[in-house]
């Protein structure tokens, strides 16, 4: 959350020429509501499967940027599934940082009473998820989107991805 993940998919995108896909967007649509409401009305975890077989539908599809919720890697089904659609990249950042970029926002996991301790809370339980699901790791605390973009590609091209 806050990493930058819609926003580098973007660039990337356009970088690549292939299409970038937002799983959280393809939960929208599925589900006819906004995820806030999906939380509200159905709960987290009914929103987990929806992002389980909007992931599923993607397998097998070439030419793809799929940019994740922060909270795809608890399944260990969805980290299969990840690995399943190609390399998998870690957009990670400092949690002080990723509070920066989140703080205004109406996102139903920071709806606590310390959000900034909710983030921490988050990062400590998903990093482990995160380093066993990740081709590569992009600390992008300090980085512009472009510049995230762009360590991303070479890190790709480092790990002998050939997109």
């Amino acid at each position: 959350m806050g990493s930058g993940k819609s926003s580098v998919g973007r660039i990337l995108s356009s970088l690549t020429g292939f299409a970038l896909v937002d799983t959280d967007a393809l939960v929208v649509q599925e589900a006819g509501i906004s995820i806030p409401e999906i939380f509200r009305r159905h709960g987290e975890e009914h929103f987990r499967q929806i992002e389980t077989e909007v992931l599923q539908s993607l397998v097998g599809r070439i030419g793809l940027i799929v940019a994740t919720g922060g909270g795809v890697a608890i399944s260990a089904k969805n980290r299969d599934l990840m690995r399943q659609i190609g390399p998998v990249v870690w957009l990670d950042a400092e949690t002080e940082q990723l509070h920066q970029r989140v703080k205004n926002s109406k996102r139903p996991l920071l709806q606590t009473a310390d959000p900034r301790q909710t983030i921490e809370d988050l990062y400590r339980a998903r990093e482990p998820l995160y380093r066993e699901s990740a081709t590569v790791r992009i600390d992008s605390t300090r980085m512009t989107h472009r510049q995230t973009a762009e360590a991303v590609l070479a890190a790709l091209k480092e790990n002998g991805d050939p997109s």
